[in-house]
């Protein structure tokens, strides 16, 4: 974007400002970790936390504390100043200061220094330090172990989808414990530890949760028979919350794997298929392909509004499970269409897709994909420079500049603002 937009987004904490000289440099060094200084960076900052937890967790030993109270003390400010340094280089050569800030490792990173500081007004406060230990959180990244953050991402991203199903459920439970629990209360009574319904209901629920604390048991045959077809039912309601948050991981998966298939585009060598409609040689063997032939569906209003949102989540490279959940809900579940035009975006480039565009998509059409393509970079944390640039390539190819498009830049910036109506 221009220097003038840049500018505009640099005052903006919604809206990320470009990165030059020393604070490019910084950049690469503390929020990145694959260059030497960077990952060397994380490292020491990782064995950091760890001395300052078991600093913390020694000094809490009584005798210890007693000894060595002006040895560890010392110690336990230098780590305070470091990691108070650490928190305000990373605001300093933050796109979007405000951003990280408010996002969780952000908060992380604020909260691990704050009780050094409360303690000195609420000395009770000196063990929170240890949320310290959240901030090893970053070894994934360091370790290149991303893919496990990955796997928490969509196994988060399934309950939440799953929660109104859940929350059915929870209902249905509660509704029949309190039935269980009263019928109970009425068939043993006070005689045989069911004192008040209440405690009834406590009795039904650590009976139909196959818990079973023994410290009520019912004496009568008639409470024993209701007990049993308790205990049995237990057994199956323990499948369903977990068969609810399978069926969405599945569905999550089935869109990200459709995303993922490339063409049946087959090598003459070795005979493997599946490779992209642009590639010249096989990823197998290496032999030259022969040309593809493969017919694009005719490209429509629908199947250019998501096949646009699939080129931007491709921008990067890597497939989030927040960008799917996102891409689900913009064509409305409509897993059909999501095939057609993935299977569009696998046989054209961006390029063909935005002149093929000129001859689909009217003007409100092509303002609307704009729109919804930077809500979607905004949404969920700091926007990907490929993103961006995928971005001014849309925007400057359906004749808008950024002095046109700046009230919306700003409009999409403070609808993904989330702390607006906090208070």
């Amino acid at each position: 974007m221009s220097d003038a937009t840049n500018t505009t987004a640099a005052s903006d904490d919604y809206l990320p400002r470009m990165l030059t000289g020393w604070r490019l440099k910084w950049y690469t060094i503390i929020f990145e970790a694959d260059t030497r200084s960077g990952k060397l960076f994380d490292v020491m900052l990782l064995w950091a936390i760890v001395l300052s937890l078991l600093v913390i967790m020694v000094d809490s030993v009584q005798w210890i504390h007693a000894s060595y109270k002006h040895l560890l003390g010392p110690i336990e400010w230098f780590f305070t100043i470091l990691f108070t340094l650490e928190y305000l280089a990373r605001l300093a050569c933050s796109p979007s200061p405000g951003r990280y800030a408010k996002s969780f490792l952000g908060v992380i990173d604020l909260i691990s220094i704050l009780p050094s500081f409360i303690a000195l007004f609420v000395p009770e406060a000196y063990v929170l330090l240890d949320v310290r230990i959240l901030r090893l959180l970053r070894l994934f990244r360091v370790m290149k172990m991303s893919g496990y953050v990955e796997e928490y991402q969509w196994l988060v991203m399934a309950v939440a989808d799953s929660r109104r199903k859940i929350g059915v459920f929870i209902s249905i439970i509660m509704a029949l414990v309190v039935i269980l629990g009263t019928v109970m209360f009425v068939v043993e009574g006070p005689p045989n530890g069911f004192t008040s319904v209440p405690t009834s209901i406590y009795w039904a629920i650590s009976t139909l949760t196959t818990v079973g604390f023994g410290d009520i048991t019912p004496k009568t045959d008639v409470g024993r028979f209701v007990a049993s077809m308790m205990m049995m039912f237990g057994w199956g309601i323990l499948a369903v919350p977990t068969g609810i948050v399978s069926a969405e991981m599945i569905a999550q998966r089935a869109v990200k794997k459709t995303l993922m298939e490339s063409t049946t585009r087959t090598c003459h060598a070795c005979m493997t298929e599946g490779h992209s409609s642009s590639a010249n040689h096989c990823i197998h063997c290496g032999a030259r392909l022969t040309e593809y032939l493969g017919d694009a569906p005719a490209l429509t209003p629908r199947i250019a509004f998501a096949a646009a949102m699939i080129y931007m989540i491709n921008a990067d490279g890597k497939i989030e499970p927040h960008e799917i959940h996102r891409l689900v809900q913009a064509v409305r579940d409509d897993r059909e269409l999501l095939e057609v035009a993935n299977r569009y975006t696998k046989i054209h480039s961006s390029e063909e897709f935005l002149v093929a565009c000129a001859d689909v998509l009217d003007k409100d059409q092509q303002l609307s994909v704009l729109v919804n393509l930077y809500d979607a970079i905004l949404a969920n944390g700091e926007p990907m420079p490929q993103e961006l640039e995928l971005f001014e390539l849309f925007m400057h190819a359906f004749g808008y500049n950024e002095s046109q498009f700046e009230p919306f830049f700003r409009s999409i910036a403070v609808k993904n603002n989330r702390d607006l109506f906090r208070h």
